[in-house]
């Protein structure tokens, strides 16, 4: 019995040599999946992360890009307001010109668009008499009339011939050299930083 036990003690010392290299080469390869498996998720974390950071620098720059545009409107508007307010600066300066500077005016503008025959109306609150326009030598070269000083327009005056009407009211002189008026007065702010 005992060549049987021996043999017996053989084939479970095979068996339990057998188990253990089975269990070392189950955990090794358990422990291997585990490291590729940590690995992996190491590096979706970190995909998940670069990811993250570039969503949130893309949406800081965008955040920028806004908030720059905004502040562009921004002065923008403060810009047109400014202007704005220059050109209407301007209009009530005109407006209030004493009756030397706007005669002076009134016959540059009769000189440059009166046509022979023409009616000239000034804005009723011009500081001009009829007497004084009359005196114009333009206004006598060119036979004009006089028709009144009731103008509902803002200084200055309307020539009209037989077939049109010609606005040379100082609202409408300003407003026809508005473009050029805003870039005189855009460059004499301060640059944009």
């Amino acid at each position: 019995m005992e060549g049987k036990e021996a043999i017996v003690q053989k084939i479970i010392a095979d068996a339990n040599e057998r188990t253990a290299q089975c269990t070392q080469n189950a955990q090794a390869r358990a422990d291997a999946m585990k490291a590729e498996a940590e690995k992996a998720a190491q590096a979706k974390l970190e995909e998940g992360r670069r990811a993250l950071e570039t969503e949130a620098q893309e949406r800081l720059i965008r955040r920028e890009t806004l908030a720059a545009l905004d502040c562009r409107k921004q002065l923008l508007a403060a810009r047109r307001a400014v202007i704005d307010a220059a050109l209407s600066r301007a209009l009530e300066t005109a407006c209030a010109f004493p009756e030397a500077r706007y005669l002076a005016v009134l016959e540059r503008l009769l000189t440059q668009y009166a046509e022979e025959g023409d009616g000239v109306r000034l804005s009723a609150s011009a500081p001009v008499t009829e007497a004084s326009l009359q005196s114009l030598k333009v206004f006598s070269a060119r036979k004009l009339r006089f028709l009144g000083k009731d103008g509902d327009f803002e200084g200055g005056m309307r020539l009209y011939g037989a077939t049109y009407e010609t606005d040379l009211s100082f609202r409408a002189l300003i407003q026809a050299q508005r473009f050029e008026l805003e870039r005189d007065i855009a460059q004499m702010m301060p640059a944009e930083k």
